[in-house]
């Protein structure tokens, strides 16, 4: 894992580097190696790596910098938490596609799974709904819900994960991983104290995405089960659900009815 991360990256909260990692690779082998087994055993998330930087950067030629999405958000993680959670993301990704937990229509941080899969998929479901003898429509509602990793229940999210049986060590590890989570904010070359961050899935995170593709996947199935002609794309952070029919307005009113369970 150590070998393939980028070396031009920022470094963390501490000033370790990507690069000072690798080139410390023979000696800290061993070392990473017992204290990740110790982590995953002990099904924990180290206090230490939980701690970030967030710096504010202002984006160039707004014309109201009151408003806050004129300024991004840059969150410096801990360099070694990388590792682990890359390892975890490997395990978890490996569960998922073993035991089929995720449906195939959703993608992202799954294995051979890339936007060119989707976009693919999605011609495809139209190509066949073209090929029917049966002259349908088809309308497509494409629902952002990016904002939704920020409020997602933990609770729920760990009972999602312990109904689909996933196993015992990676249930307590996430969460273990997804409270307690702090960060030093720096804006304008002044740095707080270190805070409570209580948005704690972010959508930066790849182990934040492949967890809510298994917490999306009850809306999947539920989106299915609607006695209509559909079919549901999910990219992680994006919904589309397309239908078809012979009748607008029946089309209409199960977008309606599939908005209404995405809304829920």
């Amino acid at each position: 894992m150590i070998q393939w991360v980028k070396v031009n990256k920022a470094s963390d909260v501490f000033e370790i580097s990507n690069k000072a990692l690798q080139a410390s690779l023979t000696e800290l082998t061993l070392i990473l190696i017992s204290l990740f087994n110790a982590c995953v055993t002990h099904k924990y998330y180290l206090k230490q790596f939980k701690k970030a930087q967030t710096i504010v950067l202002c984006k160039s030629k707004k014309s109201d910098y009151t408003d806050l999405k004129t300024y991004q958000l840059i969150a410096l993680l801990d360099t070694m938490s990388k590792i682990l959670k890359s390892i975890m993301i490997k395990r978890l990704s490996d569960i998922a596609e073993t035991h089929h937990m995720l449906s195939n229509a959703q993608m992202r941080v799954r294995c051979k799974w890339f936007m060119i899969s989707a976009l693919n998929l999605l011609v495809d479901q139209v190509h066949a709904v073209w090929s029917c003898k049966i002259k349908y429509m088809i309308f497509m509602l494409s629902l952002n819900i990016a904002e939704v990793f920020n409020h997602v229940l933990h609770t729920k999210l760990l009972h999602i994960l312990r109904m689909r049986k996933t196993s015992n060590y990676i249930v307590k590890w996430t969460r273990s991983f997804l409270k307690n989570r702090e960060s030093l904010l720096t804006f304008n070359e002044q740095t707080s104290a270190m805070q409570r961050v209580n948005a704690d899935i972010s959508q930066r995170f790849f182990i934040s995405s492949i967890l809510f593709l298994f917490f999306n996947a009850s809306l999947i199935k539920k989106c299915k089960a609607l006695e209509i002609k559909i079919e549901v794309l999910n990219f992680v952070n994006d919904i589309n659900i397309l239908i078809y029919d012979k009748i607008t307005e029946s089309i209409c009113k199960s977008l309606s009815r599939a908005y209404d369970i995405c809304a829920k």
